[in-house]
């Protein structure tokens, strides 16, 4: 009897550690606390940027998260860098064809030329 359930016992742990796994899909690096940071303090934009930027460069490779490349073309556009931007929405369109509408779209505000004020004149 004591055989039994010791058999029975090593058999679950068996079939459940079959089940455990250590290999995630994509890496995203410190992107998971930078995010946090930046939620709880938006003055650290930069380290976000970082992060992303990390996370893109350190894919070697392998598939970029989903929306990092999205966020990242973000930041750039909040920064100016219009043209980073526009590069950043085309990899995530490439990449992820499903957000292809949604980088269209970011696509063309980014590339709008920027408005200056009506009626002041000098």
């Amino acid at each position: 009897m004591n055989v039994r359930i010791w058999s029975i016992g090593v058999a679950l742990v068996i079939m459940l550690s079959g089940c455990a796994t250590t290999n995630q899909k994509y890496d995203w690096g410190k992107y998971d606390a930078s995010l946090y940071t930046y939620y709880k303090d938006p003055t650290k934009v930069g380290e976000l940027s970082t992060s992303l930027a990390a996370v893109i460069n350190n894919s070697k490779g392998a598939t970029v998260p989903p929306g990092i490349y999205a966020e990242y073309g973000y930041l750039q556009m909040q920064k100016g860098n219009n043209q980073g931007a526009v590069a950043s929405f085309k990899q995530e369109a490439a990449h992820w064809p499903e957000s292809k509408v949604f980088m269209d779209q970011m696509i063309k505000v980014a590339s709008a030329p920027a408005h200056s004020p009506q009626g002041s004149s000098k």
